[in-house]
C-alpha cells in the first residue's frame, strides 16, 4: 500500500465510523428533543414527532387486547363474553382516546405527571426541587427500525409506560406505539 493510499481510506474509514454513529444515535436525539418540547410546554414542536394516528390505533389495540385477554377458553382463545366486552369497551374508548392523546396529555407523560390534570390527583412520592417527579428512563433499539424508551416515576412501585418510535426514512423517528403497563 502506497503512503498517500493510507491517509485516505483511514480518513474514509474514520467518516464511515462518524457516519454509523450519528446514524445510531438519531433516535436518542429525537427522545431528547421530544422531553425538550414537554419540559418546555412547546405542543407544536412535541407534534412534530408524533405519528398520532398510529400512536392512537396502537393504544386502542392495546386496550382492547388487554381487555379481550383474561377470559380465554380452554383453546386459548378469548370466551365470547370477553370478546363482546372488548367491542364494546372499544367502541367506547376509541373516542376517548382519540380526544385524549393531544401534544399536551403527551407532554405530561413524558414529564411523569398524570396525563389528566385532575384536583386533588395523586403526587407522585419523589420529586426534584423544581416539584416535577423524578423519572427512570430506559431506552435501547428493539430492532432497526423501533426503538423503545421507556419511563416510570422513581418509588412508585408501577411498571413503566413504554413509547415505541419507529423510523421514518434513514434518520427520522416518530412516536408510533405506546405500551401501557
Amino acid at each position: 500500500m502506497s503512503k498517500t493510499r493510507r491517509p485516505l481510506k483511514t480518513a474514509l474509514l474514520a467518516l464511515v465510523l462518524m457516519a454509523g454513529l450519528a446514524l445510531y444515535a438519531t433516535p436518542y436525539l429525537t427522545v431528547h428533543q421530544m422531553r425538550e418540547a414537554a419540559r418546555e410546554r412547546d405542543a407544536q414542536a412535541l407534534a412534530a414527532h408524533v405519528d398520532f394516528p398510529a400512536l392512537r390505533q396502537s393504544l386502542k389495540l392495546s386496550v382492547q387486547d388487554r381487555l379481550a385477554g383474561r377470559e380465554r377458553n380452554e383453546r386459548g382463545d378469548p370466551t365470547p363474553a370477553a370478546a363482546m366486552g372488548a367491542a364494546v369497551a372499544a367502541a367506547l374508548l376509541g373516542p376517548m382516546v382519540d380526544v385524549l392523546i393531544t401534544p399536551e396529555t403527551l407532554g405530561r407523560i413524558l414529564q411523569g405527571e398524570s396525563p389528566l390534570s385532575l384536583p386533588g390527583g395523586r403526587e407522585p412520592p419523589a420529586t426534584r426541587e423544581d416539584g416535577r417527579p423524578r423519572l427512570h428512563t430506559e431506552m435501547g433499539y428493539e430492532s432497526l427500525g423501533r426503538f423503545v424508551f421507556s419511563l416510570r416515576r422513581e418509588g412508585d412501585g408501577e411498571e413503566p409506560i413504554a413509547l415505541v418510535l419507529h423510523r421514518q426514512g434513514l434518520i427520522g423517528w416518530r412516536l408510533a406505539e405506546m405500551r401501557l403497563p
